[in-house]
Parts: C-alpha cells; structure tokens; sequence
C-alpha cells in the first residue's frame, strides 16, 4: 500500500528534475576589472563669493586595480594606484610675480581661458559587489571606495588674443588629497561620484578665503 502511494511520487520528482537543474545554477566569480578610466565635472564647494567657476572644469582619471574575491560570493575587494589631473576653469587668475610672489586676481569678462590645476599619484582601496551574468556577459555592479592621494604638481593658466602665460608649483595647495568615491552601473560604462573630504587650500594668499573649499566630482568611470 505505501509502495503504491510512493511509487507516484517519485515518478513526480523524476520528470521535474531536469527542469528545476535546468532553472538552477551556481555563480562563480571571476576577478573584477582591473583598470578604470574615470572622466567628471568638476565641482567646487565652499569657494568664496567671488570665484565663477567655468562651465568646463573637469577631472581626469586613471587607475590599476587588483581584484580580490571573497570566497565563492558577490562580493570583493580591490586595491590599486592611479594618476589624477583636476582643472579648476573659472575667473581665478593665480599671478606670480619674478620674485615668487603669489597674488589671486578675479577676473571678468569672457575673451580669455583661464585655469589653475593640480595632478596627484592616488592610491584606493574599494568594496565591490557583482550581481550575476547575463547573457551578454554583463552584470550590476555597484563599488565604493576611499581613496589618498600625494600632489606632484600645481600650475596656473592664462591666455588671451595677445598674452599666454603658465606659472608652474604654485604653492598653497594641499599636498594631500583624500576622500570617497562610488561607482554604480551595468556593462563597462557606470556612473561615477566622489566627496573630497581634504580641503584644497592649506597655505598662501588663498588661505584667508579658500579654507573651506572642496572637490565634488559627477561624472562617468569606463572599468574593463
């Protein structure tokens, strides 16, 4: 009696069993992107009444990475160096004088191009977590990270009809740079943002006025 009970039962089980292992798989992480091409618009905070920032200030971005995987998961951790060069465009002029002397001047009108800069050697540390692959071999991603970074130069720009002129290490600016970053998408194009969390000005003629300044960045990070 119970044989007959159960022999209908496993014959249930046998006809779906191809169907649910078909249904079913098991994820197996592979190592994330090693390299990330982030290009943003480059925002300031806390700058002085009398700073106009231009329309096209900009972050460049490059970084190495190396992936490391937390077991068989979603998730892991990665590790890299980079180089990163900012451009401040706006009415900022940053004039230096034969004998070192530094003096802002705030600009006006619009026939000329007009910047300061820095560049940095970064080092990041991120968290990552990697949804499953599709068919496409594409997957949600989403990253964030903290990120330190030492300045290997600082200039200032000029340039009109009638006059160009770069004055190269100007002083002031913070020889550090840290803060967080996230990077959200799916496919190899991903939105980006980063919180500087280090003032920009530390020093100099800038300081009185320029002391609560900060770096925010909006913009797109390429990872393969």
């Amino acid at each position: 009696m119970i044989q007959r009970r159960l022999l209908p039962l496993l014959v249930f089980i046998l006809a779906i069993a191809p169907a649910y292992g078909q249904k079913t798989s098991t994820f197996i992480p592979e190592p994330g992107e090693g390299f990330s091409f982030n290009s943003s618009a480059l925002i300031v905070s806390g700058a002085p009444g009398e700073f106009s920032p231009g329309t096209i200030a900009n972050s460049q971005e490059i970084h190495f990475m190396r992936d490391n995987v937390f077991g068989i998961s979603h998730f892991s951790w990665a590790w890299g160096v980079g180089y990163s060069a900012h451009f401040y465009q706006g009415n900022l002029h940053l004039d230096v004088s034969e004998d070192g002397t530094m003096t802002p001047v705030y600009l006006t009108g619009n026939d000329h191009s007009n910047r300061f800069a820095t560049e940095y050697v970064d080092g990041s540390v991120e968290l990552r977590y990697r949804g499953n692959v599709n068919k496409k071999g594409r997957y949600n991603r989403l990253y964030v990270g903290a990120l330190f970074g030492y300045r290997t130069d600082s200039y200032s720009y000029y340039k009109d009809q009638n006059y160009r002129v770069k004055f190269y290490n100007i002083a002031g600016f913070n020889p550090y740079r840290y803060g967080v970053y996230a990077k959200a998408g799916r496919g190899p194009v991903n939105v980006f943002g980063f919180y500087g969390m280090s003032p920009l000005v530390v020093d100099g003629p800038l300081l009185d006025t320029w002391q609560e300044a900060r770096s925010l960045n909006l913009g797109l990070s390429i990872t393969l």
